[in-house]
């Protein structure tokens, strides 16, 4: 009768469904990202490995923002996040927070 396979054919697709379900727990493959907050509140999100080192997600921030990358500090709850640091190494997950200051730099006009 049509329900008896309409129920096989659910139960068969449900079956599908959840193996490929549990397999997918990663943002796309070995992707996260990240929201880089500066002081008015604005975010912009960079999708990273958890390899990259943080230098170049500095450079990028800054060229998106016109600004100088030493004119840029970056924190990660409170804590300053150096160009050598990676995501992997500061325990970082999809979707957290990095902190972007700016930063007065020396010299005054005369």
């Amino acid at each position: 009768s049509p329900p008896t396979c309409t129920s096989a054919a659910l139960r068969s697709h449900f079956a599908s469904t959840m193996a490929d379900g549990g397999e997918d727990v990663k943002p796309a493959v070995g992707t996260i990202s990240l929201k880089v907050r500066d002081q008015a509140g604005t975010e912009t999100v960079f999708k990273v490995k958890p390899s990259t080192k943080f230098e170049k997600i500095f450079k990028a921030y800054a060229g998106r923002k016109g600004v100088e990358v030493n004119s840029l500090r970056f924190t990660f709850d409170g804590e300053r996040i150096e160009p050598h640091h990676t995501p992997v190494d500061l325990e970082m997950e999809d979707g957290d927070q990095v902190d972007a200051i700016m930063t007065q730099l020396g010299g005054g006009r005369n």
